[in-house]
């Protein structure tokens, strides 16, 4: 997203400012706490940004990694909580604990969520080939994707934006089984079409969005079929935006402790585990690479 992209280039300003110019391993380091400490402080989350940087940007532990990673997180989390206050992104009203007899769904969800990553990678690079085959003009791209965009607001305003609206209704459970199946869809596309004309926005928050409409579209579907079978199924919005992320960025620990850190709520850890873990396992046996791995080979291929 945006705010990992400025917090890496922030790190490597802060690189050239100290003349750390010997060894790439520092830079790189540098660029990866600043990326963490981007994701800390859009979402409130900085345990999130340090295990980002562990488990998707560097992939090794060390040192100076760590400290980096630490000292970057913490600060732009410190910063963020100044500025907009340290309320979660999401306010989940009281839940209690899922309970062990739902774990099946969160398994189930866990699959499902997989297979939606695998879609979700081979949308938004055939989305990046699609508009690069436009060459009449570089405005048409923009264009169309904010167009599209406005229609969408002009149909349902909720659409339009970040999504944060539509994360808040989702979690709370005040969207109709009737409606999210058109919601998820609409989602989906703009995403694609935002990102692949170019507009910013990024996939970061737009991917959470989408998995939390997942979710509740799921959880609301078993309790519709069954309706003892699940206590709260807007839990399960929750579940999907762990498990959406992880199976797109293969970083299951980063979105588990995402989904803890935005909501507050640490009661949804084990379910949360089983579910990313499963997204994670369905997500690499189809054998594709995760987003960002796929978007470097991609910009490697054109350079």
């Amino acid at each position: 997203g945006p705010t990992v992209q400025m917090g890496g280039a922030a790190g490597m300003m802060v690189a050239g400012w100290f003349r750390i110019r010997t060894g790439f391993g520092e830079k790189k380091a540098l660029m990866s706490a600043g990326a963490g400490a981007g994701l800390a402080a859009a979402f409130n989350a900085p345990l999130a940004g340090v295990i980002f940087v562990l488990e998707e940007l560097q992939r090794s532990f060390t040192p100076v990694v760590f400290v980096a990673a630490f000292l970057a997180s913490v600060c732009g989390d410190v910063v963020s909580r100044l500025i907009a206050g340290d309320s979660p992104i999401f306010h989940l009203r009281e839940l209690p604990d899922i309970p062990l007899r739902e774990l099946p769904f969160a398994l189930l969800l866990g699959i499902l969520a997989g297979f939606a990553g695998i879609l979700f990678n081979r949308c938004l690079l055939g989305s990046l080939s699609g508009f690069e085959r436009i060459t009449s003009s570089k405005w048409v791209p923009g264009a169309i994707a904010g167009g599209l965009a406005g229609l969408a607001a002009w149909t349902m305003p909720g659409l339009a934006g970040g999504g944060g609206t539509i994360a808040d209704q989702a979690i709370a459970g005040q969207i109709a089984l009737s409606l999210l199946p058109v919601l998820l869809i609409a989602r989906f596309a703009l995403t694609m079409v935002s990102y692949g004309s170019g507009a910013a926005g990024g996939i970061f928050a737009p991917m959470l969005v989408v998995g939390a409409l997942g979710g509740l579209l799921l959880g609301q579907s078993v309790e519709s079929v069954l309706p003892a079978a699940l206590g709260h199924p807007e839990a399960f919005a929750v579940l999907g935006m762990g498990a959406l992320f992880t199976a797109v960025v293969r970083a299951p620990l980063t979105g588990v402790v995402l989904m803890v850190e935005m909501t507050g709520h640490y009661g949804f850890m084990l379910p949360l585990l089983v579910c990313c873990l499963t997204a994670y396992g369905v997500a690499e046996r189809m054998g594709e690479p995760p987003i960002y791995e796929a978007l470097k080979r991609r910009a490697a291929r054109k350079a």
